[in-house]
């Protein structure tokens, strides 16, 4: 009973204000959700300007830079090597090695390392005497002096590269202001090629990137794609990893799903970006290059904002379609930098190599990764995996839409 009254009560209440108040109640309300909605749409608008809206302008005398970033064996080497024979760009070929070299010389973590060399490589300036060194011995080495061009041609040696005469012993002693001088002057764009695996520790893609946010450094990015079940048996190959425990294939197990993990995630990281932002971004499947590397490397110029030259049209028809069988071909410096192949022979290797227990393994743990870019399963399907004349590459791909 004492329930029902004190129900009862709080009705007779609620009805008691006079029906003026009541109108008056009602119309400040809708009045404060009116105001308040239009507070929550302005904020909405200015959030998403913010995003949408670079932070910083870029200097008119801003630095261009491409930045490579794929996995070892991913054709990354060849990819490179289109740029580094463009005469307007100066190329290094993997400057990270540079950092991890020379980490020990350094009070700084590894992550911190790389933000303060890639800084300055992409501001073409290279003050430090110990990554200096470094860099003139690992681009002056006789077994792969021509990984980059720009760095063992005049001004910094005496003759080009093509030159019977060339010889990098002949090359003057490296000075930063040498070397500044020659980035800065000689070429309109710094090109650098970068492994997954010598990303920051801690952030990846997206803190190796955060260096062009600097108004003096603007870049742009390749991510260099392939399918994982040529990548990781090649992976392999170069002792990139090392199988354990036999059959198991612990090894292989382990690193597809690194390599896969990390890739997906450096998908997203390219899908959750401003437009702004993402227009700066090419994702390049290495088996589009492989079937057409002409028209690939024209797409590539036209991103970097570079002409299409006669002598470099030339070269990569050489490369990706000589005359030679590649077991007569002669090895321009280590395997791992190894850039004359037949393409396509290239891009479907995996197939007759690979054992398919081996294939299901990294299909397994790279489904999603494959799936997004198009490469299809052959599920155990040895008569897939062998047959040439089956495409396991589609030509519609969720990456492509984004």
């Amino acid at each position: 009973m004492k329930f029902w009254k004190r129900r009862r009560r709080r009705k007779i209440f609620s009805f008691r204000w006079p029906f003026w108040r009541r109108v008056i109640v009602a119309g400040s309300l809708l009045s404060f959700f009116a105001v308040f909605g239009i507070y929550l749409a302005n904020h909405a608008s200015l959030q998403h300007s913010i995003v949408e809206q670079p932070t910083q302008r870029k200097s008119p005398s801003a630095r261009r830079n491409l930045i490579i970033i794929a996995h070892g064996r991913s054709g990354s080497s060849i990819t490179g090597d289109i740029f580094n024979h463009h005469p307007d760009v100066f190329y290094m070929y993997e400057p990270l090695q540079t950092v991890e070299r020379t980490q020990g010389k350094f009070h700084l973590n590894y992550d911190s390392l790389v933000q303060k060399f890639i800084t300055g490589v992409l501001q073409c300036k290279f003050t430090d005497q110990v990554f200096l060194k470094d860099i003139e011995t690992y681009y002056r080495k006789p077994l792969h002096p021509r990984i980059s061009h720009a760095i063992a041609s005049p001004p910094l040696c005496p003759y080009n590269i093509s030159d019977p005469r060339w010889d990098p012993r002949l090359c003057a002693k490296m000075t930063s202001e040498a070397l500044e001088n020659a980035c800065k002057n000689s070429y309109t764009l710094t090109v650098i090629k970068v492994l997954l695996s010598r990303m920051p520790r801690k952030g990846g893609i997206r803190k190796a990137l955060a260096v062009c946010d600097s108004p003096d450094i603007d870049c742009k990015t390749v991510l260099l794609v392939r399918d994982p079940r040529a990548v990781i048996p090649s992976s392999l190959s170069v002792n990139f990893y090392r199988e354990v425990h036999g059959v198991a294939k612990h090894g292989t197990r382990m690193f597809s799903y690194k390599i896969c993990k990390e890739t997906e995630e450096s998908l997203n990281f390219v899908k959750n970006l401003p437009p702004w932002q993402r227009s700066k971004i090419k994702v390049l499947r290495y088996e589009d290059f492989a079937k057409n590397p002409l028209d690939e490397m024209k797409r590539l110029f036209d991103f970097a904002g570079l002409s299409v030259l006669d002598s470099v049209t030339t070269w990569l028809n050489e490369s990706t379609h000589p005359d030679k069988r590649r077991s007569e071909m002669e090895i321009r410096g280590s395997l791992v930098a190894f850039t004359v192949d037949d393409a396509k022979i290239a891009m479907n290797r995996w197939r007759w190599k690979v054992h398919p227990y081996e294939i299901n393994i990294i299909e397994y743990y790279c489904r999603h990764v494959m799936q997004l870019m198009g490469y299809r399963p052959v599920e155990g399907s040895h008569e897939q995996q062998a047959n040439i004349s089956i495409p396991l590459v589609s030509d519609d791909y969720e990456v492509k839409d984004w």
